[in-house]
């Protein structure tokens, strides 16, 4: 029988797609077309068609491609589909994906398929779009093709091919890590290099690490150089400002930051959330406050925090906040705590009575009894000090806090009585069993988690895999971070926190004697989260998979 010429023209480029795919089957049949990079169609056989109707065909087929009409191209394939079996059915739905890709190659182009009439047109269209997204974009595009053009040509061979394809697809090979192994960051950057490596040896270590000292500022950009030279496809780090600043300007994308910088053209991952007040914002607006107190210490980080929670706050012109702040050094605390609620004017009052009296008063402080929650910004010692001042005032407000409280050693989560129903964002690392022993180990994990991840984000994706938050990648070339939320019980154990559930109004209808309708309305408790102490977890290696 004579040779395809068809299928002799595109077995290279098969050979090539189909070496990059694993365990692709045929739908509907055994064969693992994948395990055959080799796969020789010069040879195989047609069902009982004659050779000259097949070569009429081919030379139809190449006819219309030459003269761009496509509409004929996509007929005439079809019937020589029609007449191959599985293995050359593939080789032809991948040689109309190869031709179209080559003659509609940008967006434009590949728009007019869909204004096109002719419907197989297009459906080879959003084929041809759907690869066009980025990383998990095009994944869940061509899984959406699966099911709204199950009758496509390339439903049957192709589309699970380029779905693997892409799953399977390596961009990153080496990574070089810049971090600076010398001065007051070497500690920091040790439990960074700590997380990376934890990271790297539960993946299936295709990629290569190498780390590079830069603790010399003038010599990051010499170091980066030195690291593409070496074979780096892309870079994570430097950890510094002023070290990041040094890559600047030089129009580099192949580069994963670990501070950011102003009108960078690489992206940046910072080790804390550039969004906590706003999570803390949107968490307390979901509880349906209104009037909320901030306590806030004088650390700059502290404050700056502060301010923003403030001013997010108040964008809502329903909104009421109150704001204090104390000193770091000698804190007086029941003071700091007094401000808020106003246990001066309170004071004022009974000095005043006593005076107008002329005699000695019981008194206790009555403070002011509108807020609806609090908010702390301090370290873990700061904030559990604040407890007995509660009880004092007879305050039984909601108590937030920030991740501050986060604890330092996560294989060694201590209970803290003083804390006992405070709420605060926290990174997912403090309840996922794993090695990770402190944040900065979580930071670093995750590090290597986005470098062999991003090309597949996109503004409105993450990777929810992340130990120190979920990923996302925003507008401004950053990857964010949603933290998740915690809360000490009242024995002192951190716990996640769990939304109490909404009172549910329950109505109950019952005849009476007389005929008429009778409603009675039970209301349900608030269910508190579980006090109840659960059995610690054996921490073991979590998976490394893709956000899919």
């Amino acid at each position: 029988m004579r040779k395809s010429t068809a299928l002799i023209v595109s077995s290279s480029l098969m050979a090539i797609f189909l070496g990059a795919l694993s365990g692709c089957s045929t739908p509907g049949g055994s064969k693992d077309i994948a395990s055959k990079p080799g796969i020789v169609l010069e040879g195989a056989q047609m069902k009982s068609v004659g050779d000259l109707e097949i070569a009429q065909l081919e030379k139809q087929i190449k006819l219309a491609e030459e003269n761009r009409d496509w509409t004929t191209y996509l007929t005439l394939s079809e019937q020589l589909w029609h007449k191959a079996d599985d293995e050359n059915q593939l080789a032809i739905e991948y040689m109309i994906w190869h031709t179209l890709s080559q003659a509609f190659d940008t967006k434009e182009k590949i728009a007019e398929l869909d204004s096109s009439p002719n419907l197989q047109l297009q459906q080879w269209g959003r084929l041809l779009n759907a690869l066009q997204q980025p990383g998990l974009y095009a994944q869940q595009a061509l899984s959406d093709l699966a099911s709204f053009d199950n009758d496509a040509l390339y439903n049957h061979h192709l589309l699970e091919g380029l779905k693997q394809h892409l799953k399977n697809t390596q961009t990153v090979r080496q990574i070089a890590v810049l971090l600076p192994f010398q001065g007051k960051y070497q500690d920091i950057s040790e439990q960074i290099r700590n997380g990376l490596i934890k990271a790297y040896m539960i993946s299936n270590r295709s990629i290569t690490l190498k780390f590079y000292d830069s603790s010399e500022i003038d010599q990051v950009f010499q170091q980066y150089q030195q690291a593409k030279l070496d074979g780096a496809d892309l870079v994570i780090g430097p950890l510094t400002k002023e070290a990041v600043d040094q890559l600047a300007g030089r129009g580099l994308t192949d580069v994963l930051a670990l501070n950011s910088i102003e009108n960078a053209t690489f992206k940046s991952f910072n080790y804390r959330s550039q969004t906590e007040s706003m999570q803390i914002t949107r968490q307390l607006e979901d509880n349906a406050y209104q009037r909320i107190a901030i306590l806030s210490s004088e650390n700059s980080r502290d404050m700056a925090t502060a301010q923003a929670l403030r001013v997010q706050w108040l964008s809502n012109p329903d909104n009421q906040a109150v704001m204090h702040v104390y000193p770091l050094k000698n804190p007086n605390l029941r003071k700091a705590l007094g401000g808020i609620v106003n246990e001066e004017a309170s004071q004022a009052r009974y000095n005043n009575l006593r005076w107008l009296l002329g005699e000695k008063l019981e008194f206790f402080p009555r403070t002011r009894q509108d807020l609806q929650a609090i908010v702390l910004l301090g370290n873990e010692q700061q904030v559990a000090v604040f407890h007995p001042q509660f009880e004092f005032f007879q305050l039984k407000l909601p108590v937030y806090a920030t991740s501050n409280l986060t604890p330092n050693d996560l294989q060694n989560i201590k209970r803290n009585k003083d804390l006992e129903n405070v709420i605060f964002p926290t990174i997912p690392a403090v309840f996922t069993p794993n090695a990770l022993n402190t944040p900065l180990e979580a930071f670093g994990w995750d590090s290597f988690l986005l470098a062999t991840q991003l090309d597949k984000l996109a503004p409105n994706l993450c990777l929810t895999q992340g130990q120190s938050g979920i990923l996302y990648l925003d507008e401004d070339q950053q990857i964010g971070k949603k933290l998740i939320w915690a809360q000490y019980s009242p024995q002192g154990q951190l716990i996640p926190w769990v939304k109490p559930e909404i009172p549910v109004i329950e109505e109950t209808v019952e005849d009476t004697a007389e005929g008429a309708l009778k409603e009675t309305e039970t209301t349900n408790g608030i269910e508190l989260p579980a006090t109840q102490e659960s059995q610690p977890q054996e921490r073991q290696p979590i998976q490394l998979l893709p956000a899919d």
